[in-house]
């Protein structure tokens, strides 16, 4: 896969080959991770590529290491996205957390670093290979001090214990946030 909205495509073509073939796929997690770029906000198979990614990385089996890759490379992409992206990484982030419990070390990981000193490999394509458990996700503390107070507010969910169950995504996916903010983000 190339990037792209053909490679969105094909990844929808290889995951059901890969759910209903069992079809064997080397680094599709790899891929994945490549098509999570600043130039998605603007296709318009972002939705597709949401939903699809949080199809992949449902299961609690996947390594630590590999989830909090992408968490950390959407906490970044949150820095630069138009707002109500913003609002949909947010709750695929703290679905990712839920579901592997070992990533709240990155909420506050004290060696986690800042902007200057993040550990964080952002140009590494392999996801296994990041360093992102070691780093924090000092973006989503950023995003408390949004100008936008939908996404000030949203961004507070990390200061505040999880829920027990994951957040719905398909209010998000089909663009409905003012019924998201009301029900997910209320403290």
């Amino acid at each position: 896969m190339q990037g792209g909205p053909t490679s969105l495509l094909a990844l929808q073509g290889v995951f059901i080959l890969i759910q209903k073939h069992n079809l064997d796929y080397p680094n599709i997690y790899a891929k994945l991770y490549s098509l999570f770029e600043p130039s998605i906000f603007s296709t318009k198979y972002k939705t597709r590529l949401f939903y699809l990614a949080d199809i992949f990385l449902t299961s609690t089996h996947l390594p630590e290491m590999m989830v909090a890759s992408f968490a950390k490379r959407l906490s970044r992409l949150a820095l630069i996205a138009p707002p109500h992206d913003i609002i949909l990484i947010l709750a695929f982030v703290g679905n990712l957390i839920l579901r592997h419990p070992g990533l709240k070390k990155m909420v506050d990981h004290p060696g986690g670093g800042t902007v200057e000193s993040d550990p964080f490999l952002e140009e590494e394509e392999d996801p296994m290979k990041t360093h992102a458990l070691d780093s924090s996700l000092w973006e989503i503390k950023s995003l408390q001090s949004h100008v936008l107070p939908n996404v000030a507010t949203a961004a507070r969910f990390i200061d505040h214990p999880l829920p027990s169950v994951e957040w719905d995504l398909e209010p998000l996916l089909e663009g409905r946030i003012e019924k998201v903010l009301c029900h997910i983000f209320a403290f």
